[in-house]
């Protein structure tokens, strides 16, 4: 019995020249039958847009509604994501800058779906749904999106489709425009 045991801490004491590799980062876990109205195609009615973060997330288009924003009043813009390839846990960034060069803007930083399908969640071929809310101030929005993971590392943007490049992984995808 002794012999066992003073094999054992031996063994134990010899340093190993291999580290166990650290474990895959999990995927988060959802449940999608509760995203029935997250996983969703864009509408017919929906400016396509066609650009691709990371090779990995296209913003096929948006939709804002009402269609032309009322000053004073609340708007819902709407992001359509296609999935093309797994992705890590990434933020959706919206700057919603004023057209009229102001300098005034609205942030919408934001899990996708209100925090309810994180993008680690996303599988190769959904289609995703991104709604929210802003309050409309009197001139037009400039509308630019991109991801972001923490300390402010943005997820290259791969192509801009009909949108536009800033420069710094940003997208423009487009000006919501304001009634009259």
């Amino acid at each position: 019995m002794r012999a066992l045991a003073l094999a054992l801490i031996c063994t134990a004491c010899i340093e190993r020249p291999f580290e166990e590799p650290p474990p895959a980062q999990a995927r988060a876990q959802v449940d999608r039958s509760a995203l029935r109205d997250v996983l969703v195609p864009p509408p017919g009615d929906a400016t396509i847009v066609g650009a691709v973060f990371g090779n990995a997330a296209e913003l096929l288009g948006y939709k804002l509604e009402p269609p032309q924003m009322v000053p004073g009043q609340r708007a819902k813009l709407t992001l359509y994501w296609r999935c093309r390839a797994e992705l890590e846990r990434w933020h959706v960034f919206v700057h919603l800058d004023d057209a009229t060069g102001t300098g005034a803007r609205i942030h919408a930083e934001h899990d996708p779906a209100g925090g309810r399908f994180p993008t680690d969640a996303w599988k190769v071929g959904d289609l995703i749904a991104d709604s929210f809310t802003f309050g409309a101030g009197p001139n037009p929005l400039l509308l630019f999106v991109g991801f972001y993971t923490e300390g402010e590392n943005r997820l290259a943007l791969t192509a801009a489709g009909r949108g536009r490049d800033d420069g710094n992984n940003r997208l423009l995808a487009g000006v919501l425009p304001i009634a009259h």
